[in-house]
């Protein structure tokens, strides 16, 4: 076989297939290695990266014989390998979400609209209320959706509460500083919900990572987003935590409870 193609190219052509053969026989390797999420992520990126592969060499051998409608070939090659690879990843990404945004059921038998919590309310005082909380979520048997530095406390609560750990220690929760995802994560709950209730109780932990002004709106937005869809939301802060200001911007904004 002669080289119809400038040496660069070949030298490019090479050097691409071979990151392709690396990249897929990596996964290959882990093809049974891990659990469910994690196998089914490696299993669909070798099967697309091998399309990847499949093109490149195509255009590779392209390099010394000419292959009839190789462009198109390899085209649709690599066009299987990238959006493949693209959906691959996303739904991963989706099934890390769901492995620390947990799957909250909705009680079949609704409620009268008089037993319906609204608004955005404020548990302050010691740290022994947030029991009044927890008994307040069991008593009304609405979805809930709990953000906590404490998720132990509210196991044994049913399939219609869900709990996310606020952690800045490990992948299985949300950092302290993302603010964002918290307020993400409430806004698709309570669209997905009706008579939804979301409880925050972990303002003294957010409070050690961001300033209060940026605390205080992250708050005032959730309220707004939680009380224009007619849920409720709950807010438990120990009162030391704030000075006298911050107390008075806190109860401007959600009712004591």
């Amino acid at each position: 076989m002669k080289l119809i193609v400038p040496l660069y190219q070949l030298v490019y052509d090479v050097a691409v297939l071979t990151a392709l053969v690396y990249v897929w026989y990596f996964f290959l390797k882990r093809w049974n290695r891990y659990a469910a999420e994690l196998r089914t992520f490696v299993r669909y990126t070798a099967l697309f990266i091998f399309f990847g592969v499949l093109g490149r060499t195509i255009d590779l051998i392209n390099d010394f014989v000419v292959i009839p409608h190789a462009e198109i070939i390899y085209a649709v090659c690599y066009s299987i390998s990238i959006i493949g690879v693209i959906y691959t990843t996303v739904l991963y990404v989706l099934l890390l979400e769901r492995s620390y945004i947990p799957e909250v059921k909705e009680p079949e038998k609704g409620l009268k609209e008089s037993e319906k919590l609204k608004g955005a309310f404020v548990v302050m005082g010691s740290r022994g209320k947030i029991f009044e909380v927890i008994d307040l979520i069991r008593s009304l048997k609405a979805p809930a959706l709990v953000f906590t530095r404490n998720p132990y406390l509210y196991q044994g609560l049913g399939e219609f509460v869900g709990v996310v750990w606020i952690t800045q220690a490990t992948d299985k929760g949300i950092p302290p500083t993302h603010l964002h995802v918290i307020q993400d994560q409430v806004i698709k709950f309570i669209k997905e919900k009706e008579r939804a209730i979301i409880v925050m109780d972990c303002i003294e932990y957010l409070l050690l990572y961001n300033e209060f002004p940026a605390v205080f709106k992250f708050l005032v937005n959730l309220k707004d987003h939680v009380v224009a869809s007619g849920n409720a939301l709950v807010m438990f802060v120990e009162e030391d935590t704030l000075d006298d200001r911050q107390k008075a911007l806190i109860l401007r904004e959600f009712e004591p409870l």
